[in-house]
């Protein structure tokens, strides 16, 4: 570890070493892997209130792997990894460099999808993001405007986020999808951008575009685009004040009604009116 790496807390630095392993490791993309660690640091990334920068970044990298904690029952698996964390190779390199092996596992159909979409209200300007990773797993942005954009410029700025979003786990292939037949128009070069004010954030989709091996847009209706709609919606609404922390939010689904476990009780047959227990 290098620089300001030096000071992580001992738990970022596990998080720091999963991700070096991830990155370095290409080949487990196509395998489940068990971590075994004394901590658990999936568990922290997830469940870490208002992550930003670098844990955030940390956790989109991560979403690509298969991984399961495993408690450790035994310290002798992990004498070779100890040995080598006590002893560095002198001239430490930086956690964000580029590995000359990362392109040894790469799956022709690892596509990744990108949905976006943005809400307005009294409240104010929200845009929300899911991207969908090739094994399923679903990650959801959301953001909370705090100046003034239109309806079009904040469709642009969804998309905008949710590329640079993807750019940073370096993704080479992603389908962006959204409900906003201009902003897909004129990212596929059908239509021309002639409203001054969206000119800026079309020329700043031009530049993310060549990040990416191959990007393509899709527009859907807005009925199915609802899981990003719900995002901006909750992020338009929402009033965070200082120093208030928020944890991630997490959907379940329950099948059972609640009345299936009411047990009832049978009245014994004793020749008595059912209120002479009273």
């Amino acid at each position: 570890m290098v620089g300001c790496e030096e000071h992580y807390t001992p738990l970022e630095k596990t998080c720091w070493a999963l991700v070096w392993a991830s990155k370095k490791l290409r080949h487990m993309l196509a395998y489940p892997v068990r971590l075994i660690s004394r901590m658990d640091p999936l568990k922290y990334l997830f469940e870490k209130p208002a992550l930003m920068g670098r844990m955030a970044q940390w956790l989109l990298m991560l979403a690509e792997f298969e991984l399961k904690y495993v408690t450790r029952k035994s310290v002798k698996g992990r004498v070779v990894a100890k040995f080598l964390a006590d002893c560095p190779v002198e001239g430490g390199e930086d956690a964000e460099f580029k590995f000359p092996d990362e392109d040894v596992m790469t799956l022709v159909e690892d596509v990744w999808k990108l949905y976006f979409d943005r809400a307005a209200n009294q409240k104010g300007f929200g845009i929300g993001v899911l991207l969908i990773a090739p094994n399923g797993s679903h990650i959801p942005l959301a953001f909370k405007l705090n100046f003034e954009v239109t309806n079009n410029q904040a469709e642009y700025k969804a998309c905008i986020v949710g590329m640079e979003a993807t750019i940073k786990i370096r993704i080479e292939k992603l389908e962006v999808v959204g409900d906003s037949n201009l902003v897909v128009s004129q990212a596929n070069g059908d239509r021309r951008v002639k409203e001054e004010k969206l000119k800026p954030y079309h020329q700043d989709l031009e530049d993310l575009i060549p990040h990416f091996n191959k990007v393509t847009f899709t527009h859907i209706p807005r009925l199915k685009n609802q899981f990003a709609d719900a995002l901006a919606t909750l992020a338009s609404m929402v009033e965070i004040l200082i120093g208030v922390k928020l944890r991630p939010i997490m959907i379940e689904q329950r099948d059972t009604p609640v009345y299936r476990h009411v047990m009832t009780i049978d009245e014994p047959n004793d020749g008595y009116p059912w209120y002479s227990d009273i």
